[in-house]
């Protein structure tokens, strides 16, 4: 299974599980205990989000991608895999914060 986590610079970030094995962008990430059930809720609960226009549909994807990303770091083993988690925490993190004018 494949889910986007973000949008960064216009492009989506793809994670996907593969024989029990995290990829971000076709890349393996050392993300330890990753099950296909924890990838299906999130894509249930993005899809849950009645889609809008509205920019507040966009800041709540990005905080419910927010969430799962957090989830990730607690499983990441190593700096390099932690560090582009955080990297992809703070665009979708900026994002939420953009809508709600937080951001200067």
């Amino acid at each position: 299974m494949k889910v986007c986590i973000a949008y960064m610079h216009g492009k989506p970030v793809m994670l996907e599980l593969r024989d029990g094995i995290a990829y971000i962008d076709d890349i393996p990430q050392p993300i330890k205990h990753l099950e296909e059930k924890q990838l299906q809720e999130f894509s249930v609960a993005i899809q849950a989000i009645p889609y809008s226009v509205d920019p507040g549909y966009d800041a709540l994807v990005n905080a419910k991608r927010a969430a799962f990303i957090a989830e990730l770091l607690g499983l990441a083993v190593g700096d390099d895999c932690i560090n582009l988690l955080t990297h992809i925490l703070d665009h979708v993190h900026y994002n939420v914060l953009e809508y709600l004018g937080e951001t200067e």
